[in-house]
């Protein structure tokens, strides 16, 4: 195991790959609907796989690093400072409408509480750099990808100038939960919404 761990290796992402966005939609579960307007899985594949390719918001690959075993990519993660990350909520919000134009509107017309307890989410505090979002392929799960790609960030965090990294995790995600807490980050705060119950975490680095 720990020969398979040493042949992890974190890149910047690349606009070109071919799970980048399929990731991001992993690690966003259900929330993804509310962002394409859709629950039907061509339309989500297809939605993230332009914002991943587009620059200049929260799922691009701009912002992206993936994980790689053998030249193949496990895994990805996005992050950046959380002012960065309020600054790319109306772009990507304007890349959403673009996208899908009446679509998304009509969806999340019917899923109110959903949309609700998207644009009213607090993710974080100005001070601290954040891990939007963190997924691994289901058949590398169990080789510290994810471990591997935190302790990335974390280190993107201090070059930055950050002593804090934060991220968020829904309530029942038992297993990331407590993955989190072993790599020591703490709970600091709690978001209860309509739609959904998250923790937020944060571990002082540096």
């Amino acid at each position: 195991m720990s020969s398979i761990k040493s042949e992890i290796v974190i890149q910047k992402a690349n606009a070109n790959s071919v799970v980048g966005g399929k990731l991001n939609q992993m690690a966003l579960d259900y929330m993804a609907y509310c962002l394409s307007g859709s629950e039907n899985p061509n339309v989500l594949a297809r939605t993230f796989r332009k914002l991943w390719k587009n620059g200049e918001n929260r799922f691009s690959h701009q912002y992206a690093f993936e994980a790689r075993v053998d030249g193949r990519i496990v895994g990805m993660m996005t992050c950046y400072p959380i002012k960065l990350l309020n600054r790319l909520a109306w772009p990507t919000f304007k890349q959403l409408l673009a996208l899908r134009k009446f679509q998304l509107i009509r969806y999340n017309m019917a899923h109110l509480k959903l949309l609700y307890s998207m644009i009213s989410m607090k993710e974080g505090e100005e001070d601290e750099f954040h891990i939007g979002t963190i997924a691994s392929l289901p058949e590398s799960r169990g080789l510290g990808i994810g471990s591997k790609l935190l302790a990335f960030a974390e280190e993107q965090a201090v070059l930055q100038g950050y002593s804090k990294c934060s991220l968020t995790v829904k309530k029942e995600n038992e297993l990331a939960f407590k993955l989190y807490q072993r790599l020591g980050y703490t709970v600091s705060g709690e978001i209860n919404k309509p739609a959904f119950s998250m923790y937020r975490m944060v571990k002082k680095i540096g």
